[in-house]
């Protein structure tokens, strides 16, 4: 029997009742790591990123990484107690969770996009140099990332509400993403409709992790051969009205191509992770006591508590690179390395600082609830709770 808004039983109810996968909090830490030293690459080098090996690879996957997991998870909500009770007001529901993304991923921008218009006019006292940003340029152009996912969110869940079934939501919300061009939506919501499309199997993912792993590297790894600069600059949809129908043809398989390779990379580190909730859940059935097996679930615990920060370490490590650009673009430049030497060993030795940086001042400023609502949107009730506790 059909439910409302296009699901089916029993994958989604029994998704529903999944706890916090510990293996994906750390694989969600993983590719933070890979975003950072994907952007010191960037900025620590004056050539032109596109040129840099390192840049090149990780860009293949590690965005459509992050928002594939954030699909997976796009109908699972930690107050939920059943399956029947997410379905009972499609629409209400969905567009409280709107708001609760908004909070989440937009009151950050906004923020921090104040902190930086102000520190857009104090820049000439520092340096002597003039930021032509105005207010809603800078609110426009901060964290990317953030409003991106935000869109996505907002493009499937008025889909489904609307359309109701899942398959045709899935259809017309991806040709529709296909026409933003802004904050990367054509690109990232694909990402994100996979992982909506693959939420309700996550369990078989799950079961059959291994030899999904297999296959997703050894088909990666062979569409590599071929990935290079020139799929990171595909025509959008509005210039094919300008280009002849060979030229069309090439746009559209090219489009296809970085959509795929994202996925099929991506889907082999999902599987390859939830090998640690297998780890940890063998470490259940023998001797609790046993120093080794603490020691790697203490560790296990450690990574997978970071992994629920991202989103601050993702604003903060932003910060900085801002704030380098602006008052001292030559700091830490490494232009003198060896090139392999820098994208191979420097860059991510580099991206693991200022990522444990990132971590702390997340963590500090996380111990002022009010500030922590807004420049990292943690929910009013923690706040609350947290003002309660004082």
């Amino acid at each position: 029997m059909r439910l409302n808004c296009g699901f089916h039983p029993p994958y989604s109810m029994l998704f529903y009742r999944m706890q916090r996968l510990q293996s994906l909090d750390i694989l969600k830490l993983f590719a933070m790591f890979l975003v950072i030293w994907g952007h010191c690459v960037q900025f620590l080098l004056t050539s032109h990123y596109l040129d840099e090996p390192a840049y090149i690879y990780i860009y293949a996957f590690h965005m459509p990484l992050f928002f594939i997991i954030s699909g997976l998870f796009v109908h699972h909500h930690a107050g939920e107690q059943s399956y029947g009770a997410h379905l009972s007001s499609c629409a209400r529901d969905y567009g409280y969770r709107l708001l609760v993304r908004a909070r989440q991923l937009l009151l950050p921008c906004l923020a921090w996009g104040l902190l930086m218009s102000v520190g857009n006019l104090i820049q000439p006292l520092l340096n002597g140099t003039h930021v032509d940003k105005s207010l809603l340029s800078t609110l426009y152009t901060n964290f990317w990332f953030l409003k991106s996912l935000f869109v996505c969110f907002a493009l499937w869940y008025i889909s489904i509400t609307l359309l109701r079934v899942r398959w045709l939501a899935l259809l017309v919300s991806f040709v529709v993403s296909q026409f933003i061009t802004v904050w990367e939506v054509q690109w990232s919501y694909p990402a994100f409709a996979i992982g909506v499309l693959l939420s309700p199997y996550l369990l078989s993912i799950r079961r059959y992790r291994r030899p999904i792993a297999l296959t997703s590297f050894i088909i990666g790894g062979i569409l590599l051969l071929g990935w290079n600069a020139s799929y990171f600059r595909i025509p959008s949809v509005y210039s094919w009205s300008a280009l002849d129908s060979s030229a069309l043809i090439m746009s559209i398989a090219m489009r296809f191509y970085r959509f795929f390779i994202g996925a099929t990379l991506s889907l082999g580190f999902i599987a390859l992770f939830l090998n640690i909730d297998s780890l940890d859940a063998k470490r259940s059935t023998l001797d609790s006591q046993h120093p080794a097996l603490d020691s790697q679930h203490s560790v296990l615990n450690t990574l997978s508590s970071l992994g629920q920060l991202t989103l601050g370490i993702y604003i903060i490590h932003t910060m900085f690179i801002i704030a380098r650009e602006r008052l001292c673009p030559t700091l830490f430049c490494c232009d003198s390395l060896n090139p392999w030497l820098f994208n191979t060993t420097v860059a991510p030795l580099a991206a693991a600082m200022l990522l444990l940086v990132s971590v702390g001042i997340t963590r500090l400023i996380m111990l002022a609830p009010h500030l922590s609502f807004f420049f990292l949107g943690t929910p009013w009730q923690k706040l609350q709770s947290a003002s309660a506790g004082r």
